[in-house]
């Protein structure tokens, strides 16, 4: 570390700047990340990993970027973000139901509890639904 430090300043001393440049100890260059991208990408509920692989960085590069700019983990920040995505799942799941009964029979058995229940010797209740 103090080498380092010594190397630094006789560099500066000298006029070669372009040591300053340099974000770390090891001479990478600082990988920056862009949050709004950050946000869309966790909206579209990517892992961690495809997020990472995304911005060409590492999973911890993600975590401390977000620990800096907002002082949580990036486990807190996903769940917040993640909002968004499943928001316009639902309302795209809306849309769909007004037009493919699937999807109506879909949201009628996981949001209303609905079920099939047929039992031995008795008749199916037949519903038909007319769609404008």
């Amino acid at each position: 570390m103090y080498c380092l430090q010594w190397h630094r300043v006789a560099l500066l001393r000298r006029g070669l700047h372009q040591f300053s440049m340099m974000n770390n100890k090891n001479g990478k260059k600082r990988i920056e990340i862009d949050f709004e991208e950050l946000d869309k990408l966790c909206a579209l509920q990517c892992s961690e990993q495809e997020i990472a692989d995304w911005f060409n960085c590492s999973v911890d590069t993600i975590e401390r970027r977000v620990k800096e700019a907002f002082g949580i983990s990036f486990a807190e920040y996903f769940s917040k973000k993640r909002v968004g995505g499943k928001i316009a799942l639902r309302r795209n799941l809306i849309k769909m139901s007004e037009k493919n009964p699937a999807v109506a029979i879909f949201l009628a058995k996981n949001w209303l509890g609905m079920k099939d229940d047929i039992a031995f010797g008795k008749q199916p209740i037949i519903i038909r639904v007319k769609y404008d």
